[in-house]
């Protein structure tokens, strides 16, 4: 680690907004940072520490190269909650490093032992130290998205990707995760899906850290210098000529670039974990298909008979775009398989897939998806048919598929009856008449327009609107209005049963001429447990499918209530089949209930 002490040089200098920098790379006690007006640079100018402008006009507190035109941002105080201009930093009396919102709010990025000076080193670490000089805090042990050259990431720490889509707007936290564990093992995953991985370095030692040495090699070391796993070494762009950097990408990435410090144009990746992009667990959300012809680009689209969550970002996932009952109808004559070549869904190798149909053909792998009611898709491999259990992650149509084939099962659209034409009606065309009718439509249109949005139904839609969204949590389902689960339920009449949250009824609904038998959860509890419980329950219920556990369908939201549309269990619970008298199931079954989930 460079240490760099109090320097009593000035250098001036401005930052990439035309503003003016402090004439120190050092901040004293009581001095202060303020948005839009100020910051510090390091002495050779390379990095700069101070309040970072987004496109919003909004900053981050944060860390970036200053010397290139891209101002690239290599940490961040509150990547998630940038501040208005006026905001500040101060390194106050108490030696606390504070930063304090344009509205009073302030945020504690250091509150330990006193410090006495806070300095931008020269290798990109913003670093505060006491009288004695010692360092207390570093922003390199708190990293972001990014290591710098000199920088190690420790056991239990992590690397978050920006946002997809936010590189150059807000910089807020994405969906990506790189981790040191542990265990010593170096995981790169999707964890909003509790994914376990889609790369890995498979090293399982006590004490293992990430090193990103000051000659820009990437390793694993055991202890301080043990050595036991090499990523990336004997760089051609040595870092005197060169600015490194190593990052997990918005798209899920981990990647090393460089930068020429004297005629470089822009970052050039020089190696990266996936060389193809759509292997990223849910870098395009749930039912939606990764497409990279070049293993550079990534484009996503919806799954036939999904739509997009965001009509604006297509990355944020798909929804069903009608509730079916796979199994209602055992012939499956309702339903279709689509083929699509050169695609697939990459196997399970952690929770496993719904099964496996081995030496078949295409044709074959076909009617074993149309002819398991519970498989929705199911990729054809090496002449083994492997069955996708939902949510459908991972489709992807790139260079890692080619020669293998995707099955999606679809429903088939119903042809609609024409409707009979109508006959038009004669009637008497006076001028008086004509001119009567249109002046008494405006009024009956203008007071009807405004009866209709006081109506309590059209405000209740409107509340609805503001209220949790079950869209918003990455899972989607079929969204009811109260009328029609209060139909369905026969006006919540039929009680099957009692639980900590509130009743659950049972009712039907019928989705393209098939009936559904439903059971209607209704939560009770005060609306702050209430939306903890329903937002819970949308996310754990919602990402587990399995032939034995109940499916979730639905969910309505008016007002105060909250209620969850479950498939109706025509067994009973599993706990009623676990611990019923009389005889019960093996420890064999039970475990493969487990297994299976």
């Amino acid at each position: 680690m460079v240490e760099v002490g109090n320097f009593p040089s000035l250098i001036l200098f401005s930052n990439f907004y035309g503003l003016h920098g402090q004439i120190s790379p050092n901040m004293s006690i009581g001095s202060s940072i303020t948005a839009g007006s100020n910051s510090l640079l390091s002495i050779s100018g390379d990095f700069a520490f101070g309040f970072y402008a987004l496109q919003s006009g909004l900053y981050l507190v944060g860390v970036w190269f200053d010397k290139i035109p891209e101002k690239t941002l290599v940490w961040s105080a509150n990547r998630d909650s940038p501040a208005e201009q006026g905001s500040s930093i101060q390194l106050t009396n108490a030696g606390a490093l504070v930063f304090t919102y344009a509205n009073g709010s302030t945020l504690q990025i250091y509150s330990g032992a006193a410090a006495s000076l806070g300095t931008m080193q020269n290798d990109g670490n913003f670093v505060l130290r006491d009288n004695s000089s010692s360092i207390l805090w570093r922003s390199f042990d708190s990293p972001t998205n990014t290591l710098l050259p000199g920088q190690v990431l420790d056991q239990g720490q992590t690397l978050y990707s920006n946002a997809i889509g936010s590189s150059n707007s807000t910089y807020s936290t994405g969906d990506f995760m790189l981790l040191m564990q542990f265990d010593g093992n170096l995981v790169l995953s999707a964890y909003h899906f509790a994914d376990p991985g889609y790369w890995t370095t498979q090293t399982f030692a006590a004490n293992v850290s990430l090193v990103f040495n000051k000659s820009a090699s990437l390793y694993l070391v055991k202890g301080t210098k043990d050595e036991i796993y090499s990523i990336t070494k004997n760089m051609s762009s040595p870092v005197e000529d060169h600015y490194h950097r190593v990052t997990v990408e918005d798209l899920g990435n981990f990647q090393q670039y460089i930068y020429h410090k004297r005629n470089g144009s822009g970052w050039r990746r020089v190696w990266r974990a996936n060389d193809d992009p759509c292997f990223v667990n849910s870098v395009c959300g749930i039912y939606a298909m990764c497409t990279s012809p070049d293993n550079e680009t990534v484009s996503c689209s919806c799954l036939l008979g999904y739509l997009q969550v965001d009509p604006r970002d297509v990355s944020k996932g798909c929804y069903q775009e009608n509730m079916v009952n796979h199994c209602a109808d055992p012939s499956m004559k309702n339903f279709s398989t689509m083929v699509i070549d050169d695609a697939d869904f990459p196997p399970d190798m952690y929770k496993g897939d719904l099964g496996e149909v081995r030496n078949v053909d295409v044709e074959g792998c076909k009617k074993a998806v149309m002819d398991d009611c519970y498989t929705l898709a199911a990729s054809w491999i090496n002449s083994t048919c492997i069955k996708k259990r939902m949510p459908l992650l991972n489709a992807r149509k790139s260079a890692s598929s080619r020669g293998r084939v995707a099955f999606i099962k679809v429903p088939n659209k119903k042809k609609s009856e024409p409707s009979p034409p109508t006959k038009r009606k004669k009637f008497d065309t006076r001028l008086l008449l004509v001119t009567g009718l249109i002046i008494s439509a405006e009024f009956a249109f203008l007071f009807g327009a405004l009866a209709l949005y006081y109506h309590p139904a059209v405000q209740n839609v409107l509340k609805r609107r503001k209220s949790a969204d079950a869209k918003t949590i990455g899972i989607n389902f079929q969204d009811f209005t109260l009328q029609e689960l209060r139909e369905a339920t026969n006006g919540f009449s039929k009680i099957l049963g009692h639980g900590a949250s509130g009743r659950v009824y049972c009712g039907s609904l019928t989705s393209e001429g098939t009936k559904i038998d439903i059971a209607v959860k209704e939560l009770t509890k005060g609306i702050e447990k209430i939306e903890k419980e329903f937002t819970t329950e949308l996310k754990i219920i919602g990402r587990t499918h399995h032939r034995n556990l109940v499916r979730l369908l639905g969910y309505c939201v008016e007002n105060d209530q909250r209620l969850l549309v479950y498939e109706l269990m025509p067994n009973g619970t599993l706990s009623h089949f676990l611990f019923k008298e009389g005889e019960k199931p093996s420890w064999l079954e039970r475990a493969e209930l487990a297994l299976e989930i």
